[in-house]
C-alpha cells in the first residue's frame, strides 16, 4: 500500500521530534538517516550564526563556556580510553600560530585548560605554545598566520619541534591488529578534489577555497599522503589528528608538517588523517569508527583552545563529521538568543 507524501512528511517529522533532532544512536537505518538529514538542514536554517570569540568575549567565566570545556574534556578521557584498549600511545600536542602576538582569546583561556585537564587525567600533554610565541615575535613576514593557519616557514618550525616529540617515544610498538575484513576502506575522511572540477572546489573543504595553484594530495583511504598504507607494518606507525593546523591547506605536500617529519623520519611511517574544521568530538568518532585501524604505535592529537569553542552546537551542525543533528542545551539556547535578539 502506497502511503501519501503527507503522511510520509509527518512520519519523519515525528521521528525527529521524538529522538531529539533525528536519528538514534547509530543513525544507521534509513528513516534515521534521512530524520538526521533534514533535522541537521533545519537546525541549520534556524540558528544561521556560528559564533566563536564571542563565547569568551561576552560570557567570560560565565557558564556556557565551562559546559563546552567540559565537553571536550569528556571527549578527551574517552579518546585515551579508545587508544589505552588499543595499546596505542596517545600524545596531546598544543599547537597552533595563533598565540604570542597573534593571541586569540580561545588559546588565551583554552590552552592552560587542555594543560590542566591532560595533567589531571594523566594524560601526556606537550604545550608548544610557547616557543610557537617566543618564534613569531621576530617580526619578520614569513612568519605570520595565513588565515589562522601555518605559513610556510612556520610549518617546518613545527615540524622541528614535534620530531623532538617523536623522538621521545621511538622506541614504542603497538601489538594490537585487525583482520582485514575488520578494515574500513578508509582510514581518514579527506577527499582529494580535481583542480579542474570548479563547481566540486568551491565546496572543498580541504583548501579553504584557494585558487593558486599548488599540490595537495589525498591517497585512496582519506589520508593526506602520497602512498597507501599497507599491512602488516613494517615501521612504526605514527598517526595524527587534528583540524587545518596539521592539514595544512595552502601548501604543497612537500611542505606540510607531516610529509616534513616523514622526510626527517624515514624509519617510521607518518599518517596525516587531519581534517579542517574539526574538534575533539571528530577525532574521537574519526578514531573510533576509521584511525584506530591503522594500527598506529603512537596517536598524536594536534589541539589548541579553537577545539572548545568549536564545541558549540552552530559549529557542530555544520562541520561536524557525523550524521548526527546537534540540538542546543539551555545554555547554549539562550546566549544564542541573547546574541541574536534585536531592538
Amino acid at each position: 500500500m502506497k502511503i501519501p507524501q503527507s503522511i510520509s512528511v509527518m512520519l519523519v517529522a515525528a521521528l525527529i521530534i521524538n529522538t531529539g533532532c533525528g536519528g538514534g544512536k547509530d543513525g544507521k537505518s534509513n528513516l534515521s538517516t534521512m530524520a538526521n538529514k533534514i533535522g541537521r538542514k533545519t537546525m541549520v536554517e534556524d540558528y544561521p550564526k556560528v559564533f566563536n570569540e564571542e563565547l569568551i568575549r561576552e560570557t567570560a567565566g560565565n557558564r556556557i563556556y565551562g559546559e563546552l570545556q567540559n565537553r571536550y574534556s569528556q571527549q578527551l578521557v574517552a579518546l585515551k580510553a579508545e587508544t589505552d584498549r588499543d595499546h596505542a600511545k596517545l600524545l596531546i600536542v598544543i599547537m597552533t600560530p595563533e598565540v604570542g602576538k597573534f593571541a586569540t582569546n580561545a588559546n588565551i583561556y583554552g590552552v592552560p585548560f587542555i594543560v590542566q585537564i591532560c595533567g589531571n587525567q594523566g594524560i601526556e600533554c606537550i604545550d608548544l605554545t610557547p616557543d610557537i610565541s617566543e618564534w613569531s615575535s621576530v617580526n619578520e613576514p614569513g612568519r605570520m598566520p595565513v588565515g589562522g593557519n601555518w605559513s610556510r616557514e612556520g610549518a617546518a618550525f613545527v615540524a622541528d619541534m614535534l620530531a623532538g616529540v617523536v623522538s621521545t617515544h621511538e622506541e614504542y610498538r603497538n601489538r594490537t591488529t585487525f583482520e582485514a575484513a575488520a578494515r574500513p576502506a578508509t582510514f581518514g575522511d579527506a577527499r582529494q578534489i580535481n583542480e579542474e572540477d570548479e563547481d566540486k572546489r568551491k565546496l572543498n573543504p580541504q583548501d579553504g577555497e584557494k585558487r593558486g595553484p599548488y599540490k595537495l594530495t589525498i591517497n585512496k583511504q582519506g589520508l593526506r599522503m602520497g602512498h597507501e598504507l599497507t599491512f602488516p607494518k613494517t615501521r612504526q606507525r605514527i598517526l595524527f589528528l587534528g583540524d587545518s593546523r596539521i592539514f595544512n591547506p595552502y601548501m604543497d605536500d612537500q611542505y606540510t608538517i607531516t610529509e616534513r617529519l616523514q622526510a626527517r623520519f624515514p624509519e617510521k611511517e607518518i599518517v596525516n588523517a587531519g581534517n579542517l574544521s574539526y574538534t575533539m568530538d571528530d577525532y574521537l568518532s574519526l578514531y573510533r569508527e576509521k584511525a584506530r585501524y591503522t594500527e598506529p604505535d603512537i596517536v598524536v592529537v594536534c589541539t589548541s583552545g579553537g577545539d572548545i569553542l568549536d564545541e558549540y552546537f552552530t559549529h557542530r551542525n555544520r562541520y561536524s563529521r557525523s550524521e548526527r543533528c546537534y540540538r542546543p542545551s539551555a545554555l547554549e539556547e539562550q546566549f544564542y538568543r541573547q546574541m541574536t535578539k534585536t531592538n
